[in-house]
């Protein structure tokens, strides 16, 4: 692969409207806050039809909330990702054109190939749960990982790389794309086959945003530092495999905080527990993520003796 200098970024692209951190940091504090409100009003409401003692009726009704909800729950990331990152792009003539396309593409990838493989085929809640912890974070690790990182790698790399590619922080925002899409379906799914209650619907929501959300962050890196930087082959793949681990360690972790111990009454679930986790990997992540987005950026500007960042090309 050669590799080329990018050409300066334009006053238009280097616009406020093309900065994509500010944007990605408030969507993470959003969902978080969110995913908050829904726990926290399952618990006071509980929304629970297992515990309605008032009848058919009433539990009928509760289920069918119950789903509304969960539905509606669904629907929050993709309609707050479309307000804060996608509607912003079209204040300017040359948006990022390919921003939804890359969404609704990893939805499908995730809908036809992601989630039977992961569910059908390698079967992972039928073996992985049991295991101990460090066999968890492998088992996820080399099965929905791997897959994950992969079909949105597929997507990112023959949808938008490298013609939609001008300034650094696109790969950013097609990655945030991607993980929006993705993890849409995987809630969808969810929602629509388990029907779990308010709070424990925002719980696995926000878990998988979360796990999308930081995968597709070194995805996105990965390919900053092989499109926009002189880096070695093998930087690609180290990201990926950073991607494909997060989501196992996130996955594995997660469900040993949210489950409690087998007692007398079997286990339990901790809501608030694996809500606090949740929102200290969301924005664990995307720290890293920018400290290495930063170091990058701030490294290509010394190698190429830059003065700022945007009229080089190397930043938003």
């Amino acid at each position: 692969m050669s590799y080329r200098i990018i050409p300066p970024a334009s006053d238009e692209e280097a616009s406020p409207y093309r900065q994509v951190w500010p944007g990605l940091a408030a969507q993470a504090l959003l969902m978080a806050a969110l995913a908050a409100a829904a726990v926290a009003a399952g618990e006071i409401f509980n929304f629970n039809p297992q515990l309605d003692g008032g009848g058919g009726l009433n539990r009928g009704i509760n289920q069918g909330l119950n789903r509304l909800l969960g539905v509606v729950l669904t629907f929050l990331p993709l309609l707050l990702w479309l307000a804060v990152a996608v509607l912003p792009e079209y204040r300017v003539s040359r948006p990022r054109k390919h921003l939804i396309g890359a969404a609704a593409l990893s939805a499908l990838t995730a809908a036809a190939i992601g989630l039977p493989l992961t569910q059908d085929f390698f079967r992972v809640e039928q073996w992985l749960p049991l295991e101990s912890s460090f066999r968890r974070i492998a088992g996820y690790t080399f099965t929905a990982g791997m897959v994950d990182t992969a079909l949105k790698l597929f997507i990112l790399r023959f949808a938008i790389y490298p013609h939609s590619l001008r300034i650094r922080s696109d790969a950013i925002a097609y990655g945030l794309a991607s993980a929006v899409g993705y993890s849409f379906y995987l809630n969808l799914a969810l929602i629509w086959r388990w029907q779990p209650t308010l709070g424990i619907a925002a719980i696995y929501i926000l878990a998988h945003y979360a796990i999308q959300f930081a995968s597709s962050l070194f995805i996105a890196l990965g390919i900053i530092e092989s499109h926009f930087g002189n880096a070695r082959p093998i930087v690609l793949p180290l990201n990926l495999l950073a991607a494909a681990v997060t989501t196992g360690a996130v996955t594995a972790l997660f469900s040993g905080v949210m489950n409690g111990r087998l007692g007398l009454a079997g286990s339990s679930d901790r809501p608030f527990s694996g809500l606090i986790f949740l929102i200290i990997a969301l924005l664990g992540a995307g720290l890293v993520a920018y400290f290495l987005y930063t170091v990058s950026e701030n490294r290509q500007r010394e190698a190429y003796g830059g003065g700022n960042g945007d009229a080089d090309g190397f930043s938003d």
